[in-house]
């Protein structure tokens, strides 16, 4: 169920209208949430529901532990209770064998029972793992009452961060790995271990809710906050629909308190809920998806190839194409989170802001403060300052910076690009750190903070290169072809025309952003030209947007 598509404005109306008549409860409205958050992931596949709530109810049970070193038997049976019924109901059974049809003019639920019940034999041995692991989960709980407190906490820790990082670790990375020791053993010893390799799936957004139910047991852990004893509150953390498959990846002490009390929306909260979403659409299905034109057109030929391919003659269309992807993967996630900011308004939430104008960054560092910001903080947070962070001297500064922004990149995707697109970031870091240490400390003139903007901007763009090519030799097939050949073609002026005419208005109005200090500056305008950006942005959404729709790159991640 995609933001920027009829289905999800359907079911946002829907949700939205029977929550605010759910106003006087504000715990049934977190039940309708939940219910609405799962109706939302299982869109794509109901299956990948079961490790939302094995996520869930591991973080739930571990946080619990943690902080009292006990947990009652009640909780621990709705904790089990949901699990067994989650792996029967959406393993068990194959929900697109159910439909809803016509019969005499009235529409009623069809099922195929046949294949309905197929699940049961598909999944079964799946299914009796899941309830016999949580057979024993329960069995071990008398044996972890008996340790001492701090070796309790960190088993229940472990067993959090382990758990989350196996899922993590399984349904993302092992195809990757598998493939490359496969790569390595038919060189070695020209045999490939069929047994070895599966065709695994990569869930949607799976890489933001472990992370975000990590971070909950690791704060409580810290004792940054407090556990919560209801079930149904940190599941509907998890699962939280606006940013459930890309984010941005809400801290439990942040979100999960506005879950436990009453939610309100006065009149400035619906306005920039709307313009929220309304922008963020702007940005992805006008900016975004008419980039994705101009970028798959250019990079496309290279993305698959199985020989040796000339390098192009006319750099400036590989230079604008580079660009164009700046735009469109910023627009994209940036448009996504938008989007979740306004519908999380519209309900009563605040979630966090993500990107804060990071194209106007002087240095790596400021870049990493206003892009992706949640990720980034997690990063330095729960990775970087428990390595050491800069309090070891300055190499083992460096190293911890290195390591970092690998497993950073390689949190991207599973793919050797993206590990070298987070050690091309950890390397400009480190070379900034050395040559111009006080620079974010420093307030340039004018001028010089337009030549520093620029060339980080450029930095940045050179990582886009190692971002969206599909291969190494694409990277320097496009560098050469920049370097060697910088010609302009009436395919690359073709190409920057179409850069120009869709990304003007978002390029002017971050401009106005940066200078004015204010991310919604319009609403100190005077009302015509409020009106006058309104209209752009409705004639844009339905003259401008691109024919063919196009899925959030972060999805995939």
């Amino acid at each position: 169920m995609l933001f920027n598509s009829l289905t999800f404005g359907i079911f946002f109306i829907i949700v939205f209208g029977l929550y605010w008549l759910l106003r006087r409860s504000y715990r049934w409205q977190n039940v309708l949430l939940l219910v609405a958050s799962y109706l939302f992931y299982g869109w794509w596949d109901v299956r990948f529901l079961v490790l939302i709530v094995i996520s869930t109810v591991v973080s739930y049970y571990s946080a619990l532990s943690i902080e009292n070193k006990y947990v009652t038997l009640g909780q621990r049976l709705r904790a089990s209770g949901l699990i067994i019924f989650s792996s029967l109901a959406f393993l068990g059974f194959r929900w697109s064998a159910v439909d809803l049809a016509f019969s005499g003019g009235i529409r009623c639920l069809k099922i195929d029972w046949t294949p309905f019940l197929a699940g049961f034999s598909e999944y079964r041995w799946t299914i009796l793992t899941i309830v016999l692991a949580t057979v024993l989960v329960n069995a071990a709980h008398p044996f972890l009452q008996s340790l001492t407190v701090e070796r309790h906490r960190k088993v229940l820790l472990g067993f959090s961060v382990v758990t989350n990082l196996t899922i993590l670790g399984f349904f993302k990375y092992y195809n990757f790995f598998i493939d490359n020791f496969s790569y390595l053993a038919e060189s070695l010893f020209g045999h490939v271990p069929n047994a070895l390799i599966l065709n695994v799936v990569l869930p949607v957004g799976i890489s933001f809710f472990t992370f975000q139910t990590m971070s909950y047991a690791i704060d409580v852990y810290r004792k940054n906050m407090t556990a919560s004893p209801s079930l149904i509150e940190v599941a509907v953390y998890v699962s939280f629909f606006p940013q459930l498959v890309a984010g941005p990846i809400e801290r439990g002490k942040h979100l999960l308190p506005q879950f436990q009390r009453p939610r309100t929306v006065d009149a400035e909260g619906f306005r920039d809920g709307v313009w929220l979403i309304a922008w963020g659409l702007y940005k992805k299905i006008v900016v975004a998806d008419n980039m994705a034109l101009i970028v798959n057109d250019v990079f496309g030929p290279f993305d698959n190839m199985t020989s040796v391919m000339a390098v192009p003659e006319d750099g400036m269309r590989m230079l604008v194409a580079i660009y164009a992807f700046a735009f469109q993967i910023y627009c994209d996630f940036s448009g996504y989170t938008d989007i979740a900011r306004g519908t999380a308004k519209l309900l009563g939430f605040d979630i966090m802001l993500n990107f804060n104008l990071p194209y106007i960054s002087r240095s790596p560092s400021e870049f990493w403060s206003r892009w992706h910001i949640s990720l980034s903080s997690w990063l330095r947070d729960y990775l970087y300052i428990p390595l050491g962070g800069n309090r070891g001297g300055t190499y083992k500064t460096y190293r911890n910076l290195m390591i970092t922004m690998l497993l950073g990149g390689l949190w991207h995707g599973a793919a050797w690009t993206f590990v070298l697109w987070g050690a091309f970031h950890g390397a400009i870091l480190v070379v900034y750190r050395i040559f111009v240490p006080n620079m974010d400390k420093q307030k340039p003139t004018w001028w010089l903070g337009v030549i520093q903007g620029l060339v980080m901007f450029h930095l940045v763009c050179l990582g886009w290169l190692i971002f969206r090519a599909q291969n190494l030799a694409t990277i320097g097939i496009f560098l050469k072809s920049i370097v060697l050949h910088p010609h302009w073609s009436p395919d690359a002026i073709q190409c920057l025309r179409g850069l120009v005419y869709y990304s003007w208005f978002l390029i002017l109005f971050q401009s106005i952003q940066g200078f004015s200090g204010k991310l919604s500056p319009i609403t100190r305008w005077p009302w015509f030209a409020r009106l006058n950006v309104w209209v752009l942005l409705i004639v844009s959404l339905i003259s401008l947007a691109a024919k063919s729709g196009q899925e959030f790159i972060y999805f995939a991640f």
